[in-house]
């Protein structure tokens, strides 16, 4: 930023920049994040995997021109500042973007998923915001503006190396890494890796790294040759797009170091969903920029998953028994009728009435309950977006669950061997529909209101009505496990 002389800037801009920033990072996916899956497509060997690139394309254009999320699990926003040493801010910085990100949550009708970490207390306005600000020379300022969700967050890691590892233990642990993810961070993802400095210096350089754009390797050659080689390494792990099988598990690997103290290695891996939404405001020399986002990208795409789906067998809702023995791991299904919604939260209320032998406040009988967050209905929608989110959260609560009568599961990732055990032996089924593709999936929710515990907000039980609504079958009553079949099919 070139230097101008002092300024003053108004945390009411502020304010208006940052709630512009929360709703474009939302809905309209990086031109080179919208370039990386069309590539990814093309080059697919799998077509299931290509299916499933297609409908996230579709669903990035879906929520380009509907204005519905690309994901219902908007994040929590985390905030890169750069601030001109000539530059002041005419009032709290950190409370302006807290009001810019509570009026952008509000006005884009985003779920709000920011919560106490002890109580769970939702704060309802996903704020506050994580703020990493820094001065740099001028007079201007930069804001970007990264919608973290936390599936792929969660499968993020942090080791203290020996530096006898070098740089082959830094490849092995990013990979193992992923490896050990599988299907639950919604790959293909972006890869941001931190090597060096301190424990919450790798940490910080692994974020950082997802801000670079897809496509754009580092500049310093040894450190672009590492992202090179982790790239190749990670999509020869044939997890694929969703965790089905192909050649794209990762859309781009990003490394950023810095030195590290003579005894240590820090290694930091920040795993970012395909859905990697970011949004970057500038002001120098007098006036503001948007960084153009990808809108333009946003074409009409065909729908990706009409031929997987083309053989897929109908299930009506509420399920019946011999429905549910009769499917088989990797089978295709639509659903149609009345489902119900439980995450966390709403699990954690309807064990405790089980456990206590109370009066559950709706019957489980049969019931297929999908773990979903949706977030608000926009004018004219039934929902908002409505996609999956990772079901090992659910895995302590699910043999309670399915002790009360509930014959179907659906979420997305894989689930624990003690969960895939009962899910055979009460004779149910585990499901995963496609994650990222809140706005695709939204578009099958014919009907939605919640049916008890309102005060969870998106946690709260939801009763939908769906119309060929689809998914996969990972876990059936027999004991098959579909990803571990794709995983021994590449092996």
């Amino acid at each position: 930023m070139g230097n101008t002389g002092m300024i003053r800037i108004s945390t009411s801009i502020i304010i208006q920049k940052v709630c512009s920033l929360v709703k474009q990072a939302n809905r309209v996916l990086p031109a080179g994040v919208f370039a990386a899956l069309q590539n990814a497509k093309e080059a697919e060997e799998s077509p299931s995997a290509a299916a499933m690139l297609g409908i996230l394309l579709e669903n990035a254009s879906i929520a380009c021109h509907t204005g519905i999320p690309i994901c219902q699990d908007t994040g929590i926003d985390v905030v890169f500042v750069e601030l001109g040493q000539d530059a002041l801010i005419d009032g709290d910085l950190y409370k302006a973007i807290d009001k810019g990100v509570a009026r952008g949550t509000r006005e884009g009708y985003l779920r709000a998923s920011v919560c106490d970490p002890l109580t769970r207390k939702n704060s309802s306005d996903n704020t506050p915001a994580v703020v990493h600000l820094s001065i740099t020379e001028g007079s201007g300022i930069k804001i970007v503006l990264l919608p973290k969700g936390c599936g792929s967050e969660n499968m993020s890691r942090l080791t203290m190396l020996p530096p006898s590892a070098g740089i082959d233990g830094v490849m092995d642990f990013v990979v193992e890494c992923i490896r050990s993810a599988g299907p639950n961070p919604c790959p293909p993802g972006i890869i941001g890796v931190g090597i060096g400095g301190t424990m919450e210096m790798a940490s910080l350089l692994a974020k950082k790294a997802l801000l670079r754009p897809v496509g754009e390797g580092n500049r310093e050659p040894g450190l672009a040759e590492v992202e090179t080689l982790l790239l190749d390494r990670i999509n020869s792990l044939w997890i694929g797009p969703q965790g089905l099988g192909g050649r794209t598990t990762a859309l781009a690997v990003a490394v950023e170091a810095h030195p590290c103290h003579i005894a240590s290695l820090p290694v930091a891996v920040n795993i970012q969903c395909h859905a990697a939404r970011q949004a970057t405001a500038i002001y120098q020399d007098g006036k503001w920029t948007v960084e153009d986002a990808g809108a333009g990208l946003c074409k009409k795409v065909p729908d990706g998953l009409s031929g997987l789906l083309a053989g897929a067998t109908t299930l009506d809702l509420p399920l019946e028994k011999k429905e549910v023995l009769s499917l088989r791991a990797g089978q295709w299904v639509r659903l149609n009728g009345r489902l119900l919604t439980a995450r966390d939260q709403t699990h954690r209320r309807l064990c405790e009435i089980i456990d206590t032998r109370g009066k559950l406040p709706v019957a489980l009988e049969g019931q297929l309950i999908y773990y979903v967050g949706p977030s608000p209905a926009p004018p004219g929608h039934a929902v908002g977006a409505a996609g999956p989110t990772t079901s090992y959260r659910m895995d302590a609560y699910t043999p309670a669950i399915l002790d009360a009568g509930v014959l179907g599961l659906m979420g997305k990732g894989k689930r624990s061997p003690e969960v895939r055990k009962a899910i055979a032996e009460h004779g149910a089924v585990y499901l995963a529909t496609v994650g990222g593709a809140g706005a695709y999936l939204s578009r099958a929710v014919r009907k939605a209101r919640v049916v008890a515990f309102e005060d969870l907000g998106p946690e709260a039980l939801y009763e939908f009505q769906v119309e060929d609504f689809p998914a996969v079958v990972v876990n059936d009553s027999t004991g098959w496990d579909y990803y571990e079949m794709i995983r021994q099919e590449a092996r």
